[in-house]
C-alpha cells in the first residue's frame, strides 16, 4: 500500500512541479515585458540622455529582481500553511497523514524562482538592447 501511494504521490508531484515552473516562468516574464512596455519611452530616453545600456536594464531589471526577493519569502509562508491546510483536510477518522516538511523543498522552490528570474532578465536584457530609441520617443502618451 506505501508504494503504491509513494508511486502515486511521486507522479502528482512530478506534474505539479512542471506546472509550477511554467506557471512561475510566465509570470515572471509577463511581468517584466508589461514593465519594459509600460517604460520603453523612458528607457529609450536615458539612453539618449548618455546612459549605458548596462544602466538602463539595471533600472528594470533590479525592479524584477527587487520584486522576486519580496515575492519569495511570502510565496514561502503561503505554501507552508497550503502544505498544512492540505494535510488536515486529506486527514480522516481511520488515518492521518503526518505533515512532513523538508526544509530541501522550499529551497529547490527559490532556486527554480531564482532560474526563472534569470532566464527572464537574459531575454528582456537583449530586449532592452535592441530598444528602437527613435520610434520609442516618437511615440505619444
Amino acid at each position: 500500500m506505501r508504494d503504491t501511494v509513494a508511486e502515486q504521490m511521486g507522479i502528482v508531484t512530478l506534474f505539479n512541479t512542471l506546472f509550477a515552473a511554467l506557471i512561475v516562468l510566465g509570470v515572471v516574464y509577463n511581468s517584466a515585458r508589461i514593465s519594459l512596455s509600460e517604460r520603453a519611452r523612458d528607457l529609450a530616453s536615458m539612453r539618449v540622455l548618455g546612459f549605458r545600456r548596462g544602466e538602463v536594464a539595471y533600472v528594470l531589471l533590479g525592479e524584477l529582481g527587487l520584486l522576486v526577493l519580496i515575492s519569495l519569502p511570502i510565496g514561502i509562508g503561503l505554501g507552508i500553511a497550503l502544505t498544512r491546510y492540505v494535510t488536515q483536510q486529506f486527514s480522516a477518522d481511520l488515518y492521518s497523514i503526518p505533515l512532513g516538511f523538508n526544509p530541501q523543498t522550499p529551497a529547490e522552490g527559490v532556486l527554480a524562482v531564482v532560474v526563472a528570474a534569470a532566464a527572464t532578465a537574459l531575454l528582456i536584457r537583449s530586449r532592452i538592447d535592441r530598444l528602437d530609441l527613435v520610434r520609442a520617443l516618437k511615440t505619444r502618451e
